[in-house]
């Protein structure tokens, strides 16, 4: 019982806290709503990191990095929670993503503070309980409140294009998540009927049991699901528009839509549905392949730096999809490892970029330049990041990248033929995004002085601990990824493993 109440203080904190505020406990005060929201996260961060790493084996988080899948804790009414060794890293990941948001937000949330504080620990909760819910129900209705949340935190905080694009989304979600409902409803009374607990975690032993229909219907509502948020196929317009229109403080909403996007392919698609993935897996690599070369082309030819930092977005993504269809150890390590990268590293960059529109006071490349003179901090974090981003030695961008290229030439799924082909299109996307950070960066930092009429300044305290927060995780995860690796890579042996038995 201790850990099942564990894991739900660790759900519902955040739930608490975003209702102290939402319901007027400070009333306008934003002075002490921005603080309580931010010393929240920062001690909630600390919590977390303590659950995780400092309990006993014995217990729901210090257990987690030696469990070889589940942890399941059982309370009255057949309702399981806890979190599993992916879902684990990930919540650690959103916890910070959120406390970043919260330091970055002093100066780009000035009004409704008390609806944007709120809503993201809203958030945070829902995110929370989707990885860590072992019930149907429960699963689905934390899907759609934290659409609800992206929903309302986009259209109070951004502009009309993004209140349209956050429609859409909203939509698409709900209509997804409508079939994934219809499809657990089967999977619900499959299980009664056969006097087994209905539960995901029971479902994940008896997939295979299930006949093909109902699993390839599964399949299809968590693929669907995933693809709004990785984004894969044609679903990246709403989320594009989302991008184009946010500023820094919502970016930690739509790198946290891409974890769960991952966290979810990952856990039901790749692994309780193994079968159906291993049928779908080549044409899901080559839709990853197409979407890394043809986003890091668009990326290249946009002016607007929002939205060719979205088509980055996109790109860079499709490279962990690409590493999982390899169904190799090294592969899916590298690819959760490519996604915990990736969420620091966007972050880090969208945010720098943000910054430097503020200053030029727009979004368009060709009328930015030669600010590194007036913001060296700017430009030192930009640099940094842009470097990771890049896949430079001894960043958290090349250990991803590394690992990924090394589960693509260790499958043993596909032929050598199909595997150096493969790769070289990986490779040739891995060019075309370093060609866009690097053009980017000297077209903003070092291009013709566009600074004559701009108000320059560098970078504010909260600001410049934000980037430096982001910076040193990227940048230890350089130089020491076992930290996370060595628990990647057992969650990896053991997948890997469901496929050869």
């Amino acid at each position: 019982m201790e850990n099942f109440s564990s894991t739900i203080i660790f759900t519902i904190l955040p739930l608490v806290a975003g209702l102290v505020i939402f319901l007027g406990l400070f009333k306008n005060n934003t002075v002490l709503i921005r603080r309580f929201a931010k010393y929240f996260s920062l001690f909630y961060f600390i919590y977390a990191v303590f659950e995780f790493f400092n309990r006993n084996t014995n217990s729901e988080f210090g257990s987690i990095f030696t469990n070889r899948f589940y942890i399941t804790s059982w309370a009255t009414g057949g309702i399981s929670i806890g979190f599993d060794t992916i879902g684990s890293i990930f919540a650690l990941l959103v916890s910070f993503l959120i406390l970043i948001c919260f330091v970055i937000a002093k100066s780009t949330i000035n009004t409704k503070q008390r609806i944007f504080y709120s809503f993201v620990l809203f958030f945070e909760s829902a995110f929370l309980t989707i990885l860590s819910s072992h019930d149907f129900c429960i699963f689905c209705a934390a899907l759609l409140f934290a659409a609800l949340c992206n929903y309302v935190l986009i259209f109070n905080f951004s502009s009309l294009h993004a209140k349209n694009a956050a429609k859409h989304y909203l939509l698409l979600n709900s209509f997804v998540a409508f079939i994934l409902s219809g499809a657990f409803a089967l999977v619900y009374a499959i299980l009664k009927y056969n006097a087994i607990e209905a539960n995901i975690i029971n479902f994940a032993y008896s997939s295979t049991d299930l006949s093909g229909t109902i699993q390839l219907i599964l399949f299809i509502a968590f693929l669907l699901i995933s693809a709004i948020k990785i984004p894969l196929f044609g679903f990246h317009k709403p989320l594009l528009g989302i991008i184009e229109n946010a500023n820094a403080s919502l970016a930690c909403i739509f790198l946290s839509e891409f974890i769960l996007g991952f966290f979810i392919f990952i856990k039901f698609n790749l692994y309780i549905l193994k079968d159906i993935f291993q049928i779908f897996a080549p044409a899901i690599a080559i839709f990853a392949i197409f979407n890394l070369c043809y986003f890091a082309f668009l990326a290249i030819g946009e002016k607007n730096i929002k939205k060719s930092f979205g088509y980055f977005c996109f790109s860079q993504s499709s490279i962990a999809l690409c590493a999982l269809c390899s169904i190799s150890v090294d592969g899916i390590c590298g690819a959760i490892f490519q996604c915990i990268s990736q969420s620091l590293i966007l972050l880090g960059l969208f945010s720098c970029y943000c910054f430097a529109s503020q200053i030029f006071n727009t979004t368009k490349l060709p009328f930015m330049g030669a600010l590194a003179t007036h913001t060296p901090k700017l430009a030192a974090f930009t640099f940094v990041l842009t470097l990771a981003g890049i896949g430079m030695p001894f960043t958290s961008g090349f250990c991803a990248k590394f690992l990924c290229i090394l589960g693509g030439f260790s499958t043993q799924v596909y032929s050598q033929n199909v595997i150096w082909i493969c790769n070289l299109f990986i490779f040739l996307g891995f060019t075309l995004g370093a060609f866009y950070l690097i053009k980017t960066f000297q077209n903003i930092f070092f291009g013709t002085d566009e600074c004559n009429k701009c108000k320059t300044s560098d970078l504010l305290r909260h600001r410049f601990l934000a980037l430096l927060g982001l910076s040193a995780c990227v940048i230890t995860l350089g130089f020491i990824p076992y930290v996370l690796t060595g628990a990647i890579t057992k969650y990896a042996d053991m997948i890997v493993s469901s496929f050869l038995m």
